[in-house]
């Protein structure tokens, strides 16, 4: 299986070649020297939204499945992305570790049956991250929100001014942003109520891990006759 990789320079890019060429079966392929006479069976996209959208464009021509991993999308550019899964197969995560998406799936389940608790996240990323709050930090929120039934973009809170009406709103979901070091990825959702915390956490220490979930997606997607945007949920099987 022939994989092709956008950004296959940057950090997560060489993650993903090293992952590759660790196996058997696949061929590693630079998106950029696709033409008439380098093709590929899947494309995995870790680069910026407008390299992303440049990708699509590609795949959606071109007839070939997408695995995206990019994040700083705008809503804009995911609809986009949701428009072009009727032509052909993505995979659109905002984290694509295995144990991240394991977590989105627990807290969309807390939340469930923690309705009354104040919800807080903390993310930590190095200092180079762009988007703030991470991706993984709004798959969270997200996740949480559905197992409410709240209507995400009404009860995020990205920012807290010290004025004395601000009182929290008790269905609101808190983030907090650290930026500094290495830190690869680091998040926490604190579900609190009054006298007791439930607090799930999820700490990666290296990207192997994402590029590995990126390459785990891509095998998913060419066995797919489907053509739709899928979740690494789709991926691994979860169905709660």
């Amino acid at each position: 299986m022939k994989i092709a990789v956008n950004g296959i320079n940057g950090r997560m890019g060489q993650e993903i070649v090293r992952v590759i060429n660790s196996e058997d079966d696949l061929i590693i392929v630079d998106f950029n020297a696709l033409d008439e006479n380098a093709c590929a069976d899947v494309v995995i996209d870790f680069s910026s939204p407008d390299g992303c959208m440049k990708v699509l464009k590609y795949c959606s021509e071109n007839n070939v499945p997408l695995v995206v991993g990019t994040t700083g999308l705008s809503d804009a550019q995911k609809e986009t992305l949701e428009i072009a899964s009727k032509t052909i197969p993505i995979v659109f995560a905002p984290n694509m570790s295995l144990s991240v998406n394991v977590m989105f799936t627990i807290s969309k389940l807390i939340a469930k049956y923690l309705p009354d608790a104040e919800v807080e996240i903390i993310e930590a990323h190095h200092r180079y991250k762009k988007d703030a709050p991470s991706g993984t930090a709004i798959g969270i929120g997200e996740a949480i929100a559905i197992g409410r039934d709240q209507d995400f973009k009404e009860v995020a809170k990205f920012t807290r001014e010290r004025h004395s009406e601000n009182i929290r709103d008790k269905n609101e979901i808190g983030f907090s942003v650290v930026r500094g070091g290495d830190i690869v990825g680091q998040h926490t959702a604190m579900f609190i109520l009054n006298g007791e915390e439930l607090n799930i956490s999820s700490m990666i220490n290296n990207r192997k891990s994402f590029a590995s979930g990126a390459v785990l997606a891509a095998k998913f997607l060419v066995k797919q006759t489907e053509n739709r945007l899928f979740s690494m949920q789709d991926v691994l099987g979860i169905d709660i």
